[in-house]
């Protein structure tokens, strides 16, 4: 009788070890998302995981606006399901930056990239990106095409705990110019050149004469030399196939053709050879891209802040102080007003943003309030 069930006990922990095994292979080949992976502990009809899938579903056609960097702090709610979605607009060159910030690390929150796409009749619909990994709180992407994105975050079901959530950009680049800053840009990617004949195909760092210039990336030097307009010039080509990355106008050139450069290499220094003889020492900084030729370099290279995020929030739940509240699509002033609410109006608390709350009203309503406008909600 032992041996019959030390047999059967062996024989289920073996079915369970190979699914568990199987499993983990098709993993591997499929890469399904930290959602995916969560939606395998319910079974198809558990009530509570229908209707937190399907608030995530609604969540994509909400359309608040967000500018970068972003920040917000809140209270996850354990009663409702919350979803944060924010719209945005992204720049080839950028890297975008989400991270969700909470006490507990085994909790898990789920993060979505998608970007916004226009079929044939115009319709916008959402391409899936990319998805934070399963037990991480944290999404970064290459923004590889100048558009608009969509962002999705949701806990799992049926916690609460507070957060913060931290959206920002980052260049894909190091600045060019040793020690440059934003500020050291003194002409923009489309500026009129030649009284209008021609657009400027570039940026124009301006910095004193011998001041290195830095390889932006790992690469290979791709040109050197002094020719044409451009005077002494560098060529970087980022990876065997990628985007050439032009220096012009250098007083001189600190690297070879064909040598292997780490992002950060002294490859020049900074003059106004070439058809800048009778402008301030600058860089001309180009890129280009494959067939499509010139690209604007500058999101590539802007350097940019990430934003304090407000930790003032102890409550997810309020009431309306005053009539007609307006319920903005963003946390500034001058987007669309989504609506309106009325004093003593309930509303949910998803976050607060600077001198804004993100809410969620009875009716479903999405938007941002002034925090002037809200009170807690009375507990009795």
């Amino acid at each position: 009788m032992k041996k019959s069930l030390y047999f059967i006990f062996s024989a289920i922990a073996i079915v369970f070890y190979s699914c568990e095994q199987v499993q983990k292979v098709a993993d591997v080949v499929i890469k399904p998302t930290a959602r995916e992976k969560y939606e395998r502990d319910f079974a198809n009809n558990d009530s509570l995981y229908i209707k937190w899938n399907i608030a995530f579903e609604k969540a994509k056609n909400d359309s608040l606006q967000i500018l970068m960097p972003y920040s917000e702090g809140g209270i996850f709610s354990s009663e409702e399901n919350l979803v944060y979605s924010y719209d945005l607009q992204l720049k080839e060159g950028e890297k975008i930056f989400i991270e969700v910030n909470k006490q507990t690390d085994s909790l898990q929150v789920f993060i979505d990239f998608f970007k916004k796409e226009k079929d044939s009749n115009s319709i916008k619909s959402l391409r899936f990106i990319k998805s934070a990994e399963t037990d991480t709180a944290f999404l970064s992407s290459e923004v590889d095409s100048s558009s608009e994105y969509k962002i999705i975050i949701q806990p799992q079901l049926g916690v609460e705990f507070p957060f913060q959530l931290k959206i920002y950009v980052q260049p894909t680049y190091i600045f060019p110019v040793s020690g440059g800053t934003n500020r050291d840009v003194g002409s923009f990617w489309a500026d009129p050149r030649d009284g209008g004949k021609r657009s400027h195909e570039g940026v124009d760092i301006f910095a004193d004469k011998g001041t290195p210039l830095v390889a932006v990336t790992d690469g290979i030097i791709a040109d050197t030399g002094e020719r044409g307009l451009g005077g002494k010039q560098v060529w970087l080509r980022d990876g065997l196939f990628g985007k050439s990355i032009y220096y012009a106008h250098l007083d001189s050139i600190g690297t070879t053709t064909g040598k292997k450069v780490k992002a950060g290499d002294t490859i020049g220094f900074v003059g106004n050879t070439g058809n800048a003889k009778t402008t301030p020492p600058h860089v001309h900084f180009g890129i280009y891209k494959g067939s499509v030729g010139a690209i604007n370099p500058y999101p590539f290279i802007k350097q940019t802040e990430i934003q304090k995020v407000d930790t003032s929030i102890e409550f997810n739940k309020a009431i309306v102080s005053r009539n007609r509240t307006e319920v903005a699509k963003a946390s500034i002033s001058g987007f669309k007003i989504l609506g309106n609410l009325k004093k003593n109006d309930t509303i949910s608390i998803l976050g607060k943003s600077e001198d804004f709350f993100h809410i969620q009203s009875k009716s479903g309503l999405k938007g941002f309030i002034s925090d002037k406008t809200v009170k807690p909600l009375p507990s009795y």
